[in-house]
């Protein structure tokens, strides 16, 4: 027996080097918060995109997205818009060719492909041969909004030899409940500590679809769009890699996502994200840390320390909790109940001071430095997000390892349609922000299809909940709707 908890323990010793080896380094990342990006200078020629908006029953939100993406700070005849309409079965197409976007329309009915991939590959295929004048593509999610100079930095990042980048991903609902901000702020965190510190470090990055920028060039390198999992930007980032293109990061370039706002959401994401990744991992994860022995190039162990967060997270859920338990009952059944007491010990202490402190700290730094795009009054309706922070890790590491162990599906889930005051630097359609520095959400949920597991049981498509206004809020909302009112007839 004494052999065998002896293999256990070095099992789990081994275990736990690796997982403290990928947080060590999102430490040094956030260490260095500090450092000065480097801003690329003003480009000498103003590039030609193609603005890619994949949407699948997206009729609720598509139109207001298209209007305003079609008001951006750009000169207009130097980008189009495209809207993918796959498998689309309301009026999405018609919305969108309504506002001014060029539709192509997909139809597959082959059930394993029913992923944006499939969509991306037979758009592209589309806009290769007939619209052969793009110089690089932008993508946007059905329900994305951006600030108005988005094309306009992510044209100075490909003038200056940027091959691919991502943006800055903020939220839409950022301070709708704690579940929107937690999801928010964990990504305004990835912005902010994990992004910045690669780009220091001249690291390359993995891409996050919603606001992704990428040269024509490399479609046509490629013969067009061949990645087609669950992870696709995260594929077509790594493919990109072993070609030598490192992608870059963008932070003046800000996207706004709309974020789940209850738990079952936040882990229905997840589920979808952990099963692709997974599979990632043990593909091109591997293949990444076999590169790094053999070219000493940094990004391809970064790039599998990142992936093996999957992994790790099915660590966390099945193995630590079997091994610390199985530990306890162990020795209290032999009566080594010292054993027992500094087993626990070591479990609190690091509970509270690897996980939750940390966690709680990280949130509340990149709140104070991410104040001026997070919006001042945000910020202050933060506090409670800011303490449930580790919250989110749970979340993550649950919905991941279901991913692991299922296989996730299209369904529609909750769309949050929100109107948000935080930045002057955004446009838009009807639902869009207001140039306001107030802050005030009103939110509508309405139906999405994306990529989920098959349990997800979702509310009618047409089904609405309100959030209740406040006396103040409804003033605000009256005088914004008023503003809002006078722009529209104005244009």
């Amino acid at each position: 027996m004494n052999i065998f908890n002896y293999v256990l323990s070095i099992i789990n010793n081994t275990l736990m080097t690796l997982i403290g080896i990928a947080f060590t380094v999102q430490v040094i990342y956030v260490l260095l918060f500090f450092v000065k990006e480097k801003k690329f200078p003003e480009a000498k020629t103003k590039h030609k995109f193609a603005v890619v908006i994949p949407a699948r029953n997206e009729s609720q939100v598509i139109g207001d997205t298209v209007k305003h993406v079609m008001q951006l700070n750009y000169p207009k005849d130097l980008y189009d818009v495209f809207v993918i309409a796959d498998n689309c079965t309301d009026n999405t197409a018609q919305i969108a060719r309504d506002a001014g976007a060029i539709v192509i329309e997909h139809f597959d009915d082959n059930p394993e492909h029913k992923r944006v991939g499939y969509a991306l590959q037979y758009a592209f295929d589309i806009i290769l041969k007939e619209y052969d004048n793009y110089e690089a593509v932008v993508r946007f999610d059905a329900d994305n909004l951006c600030n108005v100079d988005y094309l306009k930095y992510m044209n100075d990042a490909l003038d200056s030899g940027v091959k691919l980048a991502r943006g800055y991903n903020n939220s839409k609902n950022l301070t709708q409940n704690i579940v929107s901000g937690v999801s928010g702020l964990w990504y305004i965190r990835d912005c902010r500590f994990s992004a910045h510190g690669r780009k220091v470090i001249k690291c390359g990055q993995l891409l996050v679809g919603s606001g992704m920028m990428f040269s024509m060039d490399l479609l046509k390198e490629d013969g067009g769009w061949n990645c087609v999992s669950m992870v696709e930007d995260q594929e077509f980032a790594i493919k990109q890699l072993y070609k030598g293109y490192k992608a870059d990061y963008v932070s003046d370039a800000i996207v706004y996502d709309d974020q789940p706002t209850t738990i079952k959401d936040n882990i229905n994401r997840h589920i979808r994200i952990g099963n692709g990744v997974n599979k990632l991992f043990w593909t091109d994860g591997i293949k990444c840390l076999g590169k790094f022995f053999t070219t000493f190039k940094y990004t391809y162990l970064d790039v599998f320390l990142t992936l093996l967060f999957i992994p790790m997270a099915v660590i966390m859920c099945t193995w630590l909790p079997a091994y610390y338990i199985y530990d306890i009952v162990y020795h209290l059944i032999v009566g080594n109940v010292a054993h027992v007491l500094a087993v626990v010990k070591v479990i609190v202490y690091a509970l509270i001071f690897a996980f939750i402190v940390p966690f709680i700290l990280q949130a509340w730094l990149v709140a104070v430095l991410e104040k001026k795009k997070i919006g001042r009054e945000n910020c202050k309706r933060l506090v409670p997000t800011i303490l449930s922070f580790p919250l989110f890790m749970i979340i993550y590491a649950i919905g991941i390892t279901l991913g692991v162990f299922s296989k996730p599906k299209w369904k529609q889930i909750q769309r949050n349609n929100v109107v948000i005051v935080d930045s002057e630097n955004l446009i838009g359609g009807d639902n869009a922000p207001v140039e306001n520095n107030e802050n005030v959400d009103v939110v509508a949920n309405t139906a999405e299809t994306v990529e989920e597991n098959t349990d997800v049981t979702t509310k009618e498509e047409d089904e609405i909940s309100t959030h209740v206004l406040t006396k103040e809020e409804k003033e605000k909302l009256a005088k914004l709707t008023a503003e809002t009112d006078i722009k529209d007839n104005a244009v």
